[in-house]
């Protein structure tokens, strides 16, 4: 093993390095932002109104929408609903895969195409 592999935290027989996150949330922490991106867990309706309020103040919100994935009526509806208050909002919403969906205030749009990864 190189010194370069133990500067990254590599033992040699793992194929990826551990990052320590905690470093970069304590820079974070004291800075103040105008647009947060705020995470929701979608596991029932009350919590739309939480979201709602959140895309009013003009945050993004990222919402796991896995804990409804086998209620398909509820999920349907939740979806419905929050599609109805993006749209009197005028932000934008858009599926990130089969459990994420994302909520952007007004003045925001989502770009649906791929940055990278893409074919072109």
């Amino acid at each position: 093993m190189g010194i370069l592999d133990k500067l990254m935290g590599r033992s040699g027989d793992e194929d990826y390095v551990n990052i320590d996150l905690g470093q970069f949330e304590e820079v974070s922490a004291g800075s103040s932002s105008e647009i947060l991106v705020r995470m929701a867990e979608l596991n029932d309706l009350d919590v739309l109104p939480d979201i709602k309020a959140q895309i009013e103040r003009g945050n993004v919100v990222l919402v796991d929408i896995s804990p409804l994935r086998r209620e398909k009526g509820l999920l349907d509806e939740a979806i419905g609903e929050l599609k109805d208050v993006v749209e009197d909002l005028r932000g934008d919403i858009a599926g990130l895969g089969d459990n994420l969906v994302i909520v952007v205030p007004r003045r925001m749009r989502i770009d649906r195409e791929n940055v990278l990864g893409g074919e072109d």
